[in-house]
């Protein structure tokens, strides 16, 4: 049986991957250092993301710096198509989020302007 990757909650897909017999030590290295290049061009070219985890991932969680979600004692990946929201994950690596922007273009402007709509920023002024 396929899985269909379009239509209603395409979205919000994933694959997983599990590492039954990786190390920590080697899922560290594999993710942290290989997996950079294949992730990339898969997002360039596809808008393909990957996110890593396993025991030891110091990622921290968006809203909470001390939350450490990525953190698994079994190693695995996630694999899904990227969303217009995922600028909060890139915020903090402009190219990765230069990558976004490009990718997502004009829509892009719009969904920072309803995010940041939603902000407080601009009570002081008023």
């Amino acid at each position: 049986m396929q899985a269909r990757i379009d239509g209603d909650g395409a979205n919000s897909k994933v694959i997983v991957v599990v590492f039954t017999d990786l190390s920590a030590d080697r899922a560290k290295g594999l993710f942290d250092d290989d997996l950079k290049q294949l992730a990339v061009s898969s997002y360039v070219e596809d808008g393909i993301l990957f996110g890593p985890f396993y025991e030891g991932n110091e990622g921290t969680a968006i809203y909470n710096r001390g939350f450490r979600p990525f953190q698994s004692p079994v190693p695995f990946l996630f694999v899904r198509h990227d969303v217009i929201s995922d600028w909060k994950f890139f915020l903090d690596n402009d190219d990765w989020l230069n990558r976004w922007a490009h990718r997502h273009g004009e829509s892009a402007v719009r969904a920072l302007a309803e995010e940041l709509r939603r902000l407080p920023w601009r009570a002081g002024r008023e």
